[in-house]
């Protein structure tokens, strides 16, 4: 069956305080399912495009309810697999009136076992679009090793796709992301970072020549994102900036991933780069002005977000 996404990587079940802002004094939570390439299947699926997502959950009931939240939202999930480890969690508090505190519980989880024999060639040339990140890379050797095989085999058989640099600064140090990430970040569609991301893997002075350079190692679109301020990018040596639309900040957790959905859906409606990436700064703010990873994320068909959002972000102070 074809798919317009394909993507893997490490869904957690996130626990969220909701009767105060630490979690050293809350009493109650709530549980969401999470996790950068869960959420950007998630956003493709809500823009109107066929999203397959894989992982490995553990037999617990935390990994049954995930692959249910997941399989809710219109992802398919069939490739996924059960084993014999716990399925990952995080725990964090709001964030509404104090900086974002996440703990993590997934270092031995089932997707940290995630292995290359698990991505399969006719899972890659049945897509469109295959999707990774940094953060596969940062949970196991292994994890790392699948992201590699997957973006080549990608290459091999003529599939765009994309990575995430994504770095976790709480899985592992920036000098040991750096000699992983650096060699994965080219010869992609695009490539996506956060401008700390890329000062951490690559060092820079000058954000064009950063930028220039990732087009030279064969990044088509190279995009340097920064929270709510002006989205910098370069398509084939040509620089250009976009200014997100301003929304007020409510939960600015997972509008980042729905910013990679967006533009990925937009470019695989036939939305020049421009577009696409404009379209994806339309969905990250529409995240970042509602509480929750998954709860801002815009609808839309056949990948292009429906005019009134659009109507609605423009009318936003």
């Amino acid at each position: 069956m074809s798919t317009d996404l394909f993507t893997f990587g490490e869904a957690l079940s996130v626990f969220i305080s909701t009767d105060t802002e630490s979690v050293m004094s809350a009493n109650n939570y709530q549980r969401v399912t999470a996790g950068a390439e869960a959420n950007v299947a998630v956003a493709v699926s809500r823009l109107g495009l066929k999203a397959q997502f894989f992982s490995r959950f553990g037999t617990d009931q935390l990994g049954s309810v995930m692959i249910k939240d997941i399989e809710s939202e219109g992802v398919d999930v069939s490739l996924i697999k059960r084993v014999s480890a716990f399925s990952a969690a995080m725990v964090r508090n709001p964030g509404r009136t104090e900086p974002v505190e996440i703990s993590y519980l997934r270092k031995g989880s089932a997707a940290s076992t995630i292995e290359p024999s698990d991505i399969l060639d006719s899972y890659i040339s049945s897509a469109r679009w295959v999707h990774t990140t940094g953060i596969t890379c940062a949970i196991s050797k292994t994890g790392a090793d699948t992201v590699k095989v997957a973006l080549d085999k990608a290459r091999a058989l003529g599939v765009k796709s994309s990575f995430d640099l994504n770095l976790r600064r709480k899985l592992w140090s920036e000098s040991e992301a750096k000699v992983v990430l650096e060699p994965l970040a080219s010869n992609v569609e695009l490539l996506i970072g956060g401008e700390d991301e890329y000062q951490a893997i690559f060092g820079f002075s000058d954000v064009k020549k950063v930028l220039a350079d990732a087009n030279i190692r064969g990044c088509k679109i190279a995009v340097m994102t920064k929270g709510d301020q002006i989205l910098r990018y370069s398509i084939n040596g040509e620089y250009g900036e976009i200014t997100p639309p301003k929304v007020i900040s409510v939960d600015p957790v997972g509008s980042g991933d729905a910013f990679t959905g967006g533009t990925i859906a937009g470019l695989l409606s036939g939305l020049s780069p421009e577009k696409a990436l404009t379209q994806g700064s339309i969905c990250g703010a529409s995240v970042a002005s509602m509480f929750g990873d998954w709860t801002g994320i815009p609808r839309g068909k056949a990948g292009v977000v429906d005019p009134e959002v659009l109507n609605k972000l423009r009318s936003s102070p």
